[in-house]
């Protein structure tokens, strides 16, 4: 008798809802997979998975899935206890410690780790016990920078704020390529086909990047701009809003500080001046600020290298 089981694929951040579905095996022991499906009811996903997803039937019976603790010997691989494996990483990091002191230990926690809740309780504990400056993780590859800066501007570092994609009539993407991607750190299960609504809709997508990504062979307009220029593109960009009076500067005034520092600080910055630069002719970075300035709401998701950053910006504030 088939038995749907409605769960979450964990294998990335997108966490799409999927029906699962099993038959009890011939022998009656266990039980088997015979379908994974998108799950409709799922408000984040709607129904959408990736081969991921599908994959998650071949993960779960690969006889060559590792279920207990195994050790390399002289003869080979041996299962062994977890009493005696947790035993042995002890004394081994014990050991390297103490001939080459503390920091020769690093610590790495990978995705899944967040995706499992028992992990992530003992992760700080662990991290604090190896006493090492040497920690790194999935996070410290493509986001530690848009957690800084959230951070700073928000006052916590998981306070990410995150393109609204499904309501924008415009959105600008520098270096971003979420077909790529799957729209990290934006937690939207078919990320193309609601970046493709925004066009369905009558909505704009623009992408600024040094070679045509698969999004933009996908959606859009794209424009080439030179590599580690998107600094001055931006700056120019501001500028533009600054000096046309396509902001509310007393709304934002009550939600950010120094906003008269970053005026002075881009002024210089005129889309004439970073042309050169950017190789984005000055007229077409005042037309996207101009219409940016007045879509609603428009959306921006930067790039600079692996590092995401991903904001909402309104036209009547920050």
């Amino acid at each position: 008798m088939s038995q749907p089981h409605y769960r979450t694929c964990h294998l990335c951040e997108a966490m799409c809802g999927v029906v699962i579905t099993t038959e009890t095996s011939l022998d009656g022991e266990s039980e088997v997979i015979t379908s994974i499906k998108g799950d409709h009811n799922d408000p984040f996903s709607k129904g959408h998975i990736c081969a991921k997803a599908i994959a998650l039937k071949t993960l779960q019976e690969d006889p060559d899935r590792l279920k207990y603790p195994m050790k390399r010997t002289a003869d080979g691989w041996q299962e062994i206890s977890w009493t005696q494996a947790f035993d042995e990483v002890e004394q081994g990091i014990k050991r390297v410690q103490a001939e080459h002191g503390r920091h020769a230990v690093a610590f790495y926690a990978g995705n899944p780790t967040v995706h499992n809740m028992g992990a992530m309780m003992f992760v700080a504990p662990l991290m604090a016990a190896l006493h090492s400056k040497n920690k790194f993780s999935a996070t410290s590859v493509d986001q530690l920078p848009h957690m800084l800066a959230a951070l700073q501007m928000f006052g916590h570092q998981l306070l990410l704020p995150i393109p609204d994609v499904d309501n924008t009539d415009f959105m600008l993407m520098l270096g971003a390529n979420p077909a790529a991607s799957n729209g990290s750190l934006m937690t939207g299960g078919d990320i193309m086909g609601r970046i493709k609504k925004i066009q369905a809709r009558g909505g704009r997508v623009v992408i600024l990047d040094p070679r045509r990504t698969e999004t933009a062979q996908q959606v859009g307009e794209h424009h080439f701009i030179k590599p580690a220029s998107d600094v001055y593109f931006l700056a120019a960009f501001l500028q533009v809003l600054f000096a046309e009076s396509l902001v509310n500067e007393a709304q934002i005034e009550l939600q950010a500080l120094g906003l008269e520092s970053l005026k002075l600080a881009v002024a210089p910055f005129t889309p004439e001046a970073v042309a050169p630069l950017t190789g984005i002719a000055a007229e077409t970075v005042r037309s996207l600020a101009r219409e940016f300035a007045q879509a609603k709401p428009p959306s921006v998701m930067v790039v600079w290298g692996f590092v995401l950053k991903s904001m909402v910006v309104h036209r009547h504030g920050w």
